[in-house]
């Protein structure tokens, strides 16, 4: 074809999604061809088209980008701020693409991406949220991340507009530098709506990423009545340092910023090269079978992107016990799950991380004078113990690691603000889960 321009120059011209002019093209509407290096469209047609008065119903206007996966395309995507909405086109690599955002038969799905990318944006719920979307003059949140295309320190997602040729070393969090000086700050939200990984940073607790030379330090605040989410967070370090290799857990430890407060702070678990996938993605490929346990689903889950079954055994046991001994109520699919390299796509487990939900910190008065140790545990089972029996490799278990485990967190949460009989009650809490731990599995 003598005249012929790129589909995705044909969308540009007239204004659509890529998938549009693929379909145009199908029906006749505009004449194109397909060639060995993809498909091109009339230059004339197109011309023609944009002469023609449009249809009767209302036509589809919005900003037309590129979804990237670090510097590997993926799709194209058209998105409408009115309506908030999700109109996806060609898809490039299905291999790269979000889990949950493609079909099996590699077409672009709108409410996969639009779930996605909400999932990446702050939640409105954080404290602040209403008053920052009004002094940005936007209306919901996922608006937000178009304002640093996108870009995260979870993962190698971002978008190119679609008349822009940025490359992805020059604009990633990782390996370029955002953000004011930490002197400067003066709020938890103040750098949301710049440039900055905050605008993809999901959770109710307050969060800020911060530029430490070549580090990316993430810190995390505690709702306003106590700090013990963030003092938590040290103590579950500790016990994962006992029981644990260095590369399975994520460290934490406690600072106290000037503008902040306490906080929790800890460096990012991804090299430029991966992405976090949290296991509420990796199942969305996996369809539960009869007779199956959440737990098997799992298994079977990291198993078919290629984890030997052993380690996933293994490295789920980690998780369970350590966060049976911590009380946790807060491990639900989407803070726990798989790494995955973006150049030759082999996954890996992510370490272990977010635990500050635990040791019965939401527990009023009343309950801490009645000993009311009940939890909730989380994900294959709401019982502990129950959940608990799901440990099956156990062979980096080593019960006599956890002797004096129980002082040693009260002493690390003696350093907040809570009082002693409130440590008094955490202490024999944690006796009390070391015991269950140990009559269960030794």
């Amino acid at each position: 074809m003598v005249d012929g321009i790129s589909i995705r120059e044909a969308a540009s011209e007239l204004g659509v999604s890529v998938q549009t002019v693929h379909n145009r093209v199908k029906s006749g509407a505009l004449d194109g061809e397909k060639t060995n290096t993809g498909w091109r469209v009339s230059a004339r047609s197109v011309e023609t088209a944009k002469k023609t008065p449009p249809r009767k119903g209302r036509p589809w206007h919005g900003e037309t980008y590129l979804l990237m996966n670090g510097p590997y395309e993926v799709m194209t995507f058209t998105y409408r701020r009115e309506t908030d909405s999700f109109a996806p086109g060609e898809v490039v690599d299905a291999e790269r693409a979000p889990l949950g955002t493609v079909t099996r038969e590699g077409r672009g799905k709108a409410s996969g991406l639009k779930t996605w990318w909400q999932h990446r944006s702050i939640p409105g719920s954080r404290a602040g949220m209403d008053e920052k979307l009004r002094s940005l003059g936007l209306e919901e949140p996922s608006q937000i991340p178009f304002r640093n295309l996108g870009l995260s320190l979870s993962d190698q997602y971002w978008i190119r507009p679609a008349d822009h040729a940025l490359r992805w070393e020059d604009v990633n969090y990782f390996q370029n530098d955002f953000g004011g000086a930490e002197g400067d700050w003066d709020e938890w939200l103040a750098e949301v709506g710049l440039s900055s990984p905050d605008n993809t940073s999901e959770g109710v607790l307050p969060k800020r990423w911060l530029c430490r030379g070549n580090e990316r330090i993430l810190l995390k605040g505690h709702i306003p009545w106590t700090d013990q989410q963030v003092y938590n967070e040290a103590v579950a370090t500790a016990l994962h340092g006992r029981l644990l290799a260095p590369g399975d857990y994520v460290p934490y430890e406690v600072q106290r910023m000037e503008a902040l407060g306490v906080v929790s702070a800890c460096p990012c678990f991804l090299s430029p090269h991966e992405e976090y996938v949290p296991m509420s993605l990796v199942l969305e490929a996996e369809r539960r079978r009869k007779g199956e346990t959440p737990y098997d689903t799992v298994v079977r889950a990291c198993v078919n992107r290629g984890i030997p079954l052993k380690t996933a055994e293994t490295q789920l046991a980690k998780m369970i016990v350590c966060d049976s001994v911590m009380a946790n109520t807060d491990r639900h699919l989407r803070n726990f799950g798989l790494v995955r390299n973006i150049d030759d796509l082999r996954w890996r487990f992510a370490p272990i991380f977010d635990t500050g939900n635990s040791l019965w910190y939401d527990k009023d008065e009343g309950a801490v004078a009645r000993g009311d140790y009940a939890f909730s545990s989380h994900p294959f089972s709401d019982m502990p113990n129950r959940q608990l029996m799901y440990a099956a490799e156990l062979g980096w278990f080593d019960a006599g690691k956890l002797e004096g485990f129980a002082d040693e967190a009260c002493e690390i949460l003696a350093e907040g603000d809570l009082c002693r009989w409130r440590l008094d009650y955490l202490r024999e809490g944690i006796r009390q889960r070391i015991g269950a731990v140990r009559g269960l599995l030794v």
